[in-house]
């Protein structure tokens, strides 16, 4: 029976923090608003003509990601000196 009595009220007192801790109206936090970050300077991006030895030095994968920038899509399938004479076209 005092083992009983002693589990009620540890319980008790655990629930009353617990419930203090996560209910406790004295800490709201008020949020401030945030200003949205300044623009970035929008300069026209100009895009450079890589050369042919540049485009060689790529792999297939990234020829077809300069090609697809530029609105071409890339045969992965072809023979990797066709890809560049394409990339090289794309940017024209």
């Amino acid at each position: 029976m005092e083992n009983s009595i002693i589990g009620i009220v540890v319980v008790a007192v655990v629930g009353f923090v617990v419930w203090h801790s996560f209910f406790k109206k004295d800490d709201v936090v008020e949020s401030k608003p945030v200003s949205a970050p300044a623009p970035a300077p929008s300069a026209p991006a100009k895009s450079k003509v890589p050369t042919t030895a540049e485009l060689n030095k790529k792999t297939k994968a990234e020829l077809e990601l300069l090609a697809r920038e530029n609105g071409v899509e890339l045969d992965l399938r072809r023979k990797k000196a066709d890809l560049v004479k394409e990339a090289k076209a794309s940017f024209k």
